[in-house]
């Protein structure tokens, strides 16, 4: 007997929900959002930083640190919602209590915190599109952390892939561009012409990447492009050849990509996010050329 049907049992419903309360697993899950709302104070510290300074210019590494410190929240609250699944399943209480408080606590630090961190991107493009960008942002992660509740109680989990893309990946991309702000701006500040001029090439094209990336990433969470579920395809037996595979491309795209150093994390999380809408891409198109046409067939 599971744990729903325990929970449907409306007899020792009372005594079940005393003796068989999921306390450590909702403590990971509570610090999840804990991460989240930090996340969010430390950017509204960096918004209020960013009103008082007198250009771009004014601002020196030390003054992202506010901003580098929510990125990093972002990634510790990712932690945290893998282990409140793992710790759960290794003391046998998973529930539906579980299943919904970890996406309250998710809408907060891969839906809000993500679009707070966007807002300090703001340099170029005008105020209220960045702001709209961010409203639509968190009710996409809201509707597809909604999505993904109603799949995993009709559907029998999520396999090896996620239907759209993961709110947690959606956040880890844009944290990554706040994780890296303070090393492009000591590019930006650096006495050399040449790391100077890399850094301000560098800072204005973030300037304009990151709202549009946030609205494509708000777009690919409510769609349907299958996103791989690395932990477990890594973890499962079969294709063992193809998993390998995978593994040796993620170690010498890493390895390549720290050669940019501070684009390091960006360009790891575009590839993920760019990889299957331009595989499902390129199968249409070759599936479209090998389409022989009607004087082929004739």
């Amino acid at each position: 007997m599971n744990n729903v049907e325990l929970l449907n049992d409306d007899d020792q419903t009372g005594e079940l929900e005393d003796s068989r309360f999921p306390i450590y697993p909702t403590l990971m899950t509570l610090g999840n959002a804990i991460c989240g709302l930090i996340a969010i104070g430390f950017s509204t510290k960096f918004l209020g930083v960013l009103a008082e300074a007198e250009g771009y210019r004014a601002l020196n590494s030390d003054s992202y640190q506010w901003l580098q410190w929510a990125g990093m929240l972002i990634f510790l609250g990712m932690l945290f919602d893998t282990l409140d699944g793992q710790v759960a399943r290794w003391t046998n209480q998973v529930s539906r209590f579980g299943l919904h408080l970890d996406s309250l606590c998710d809408v907060i630090t891969f839906g809000v915190a993500p679009a707070f961190i966007m807002l300090s991107f703001s340099e170029v493009l005008p105020a209220r599109f960045i702001q709209g960008i961010a409203g639509i942002y968190t009710l996409c992660a809201i509707m597809r952390l909604a999505r993904y509740n109603v799949e995993a109680e009709t559907e029998s989990g999520v396999g090896n892939y996620f239907r759209g893309l993961p709110s947690p990946a959606a956040a880890g991309a844009i944290a990554t561009f706040a994780i890296a702000m303070p090393d492009v701006m000591f590019l930006v500040n650096n006495p050399d012409p040449q790391q100077q001029k890399v850094g301000i090439i560098i800072y204005d094209i973030s300037m304009i990447l990151v709202p549009l990336l946030t609205f494509a990433l708000a777009c690919l969470m409510v769609s349907r492009v299958p996103y791989p579920h690395l932990g477990k395809q890594l973890a499962s037996r079969r294709k063992s050849r193809k998993n390998f595979v995978r593994l040796v491309q993620i170690l010498f795209a890493v390895v390549g990509v720290l050669m940019f150093r501070e684009l390091a994390l960006p360009v790891i999380f575009l590839y993920y996010l760019c990889a299957s809408p331009c595989s499902i891409l390129w199968h249409k198109i070759t599936r479209y050329r090998r389409r022989p046409s009607l004087d082929e067939v004739a």
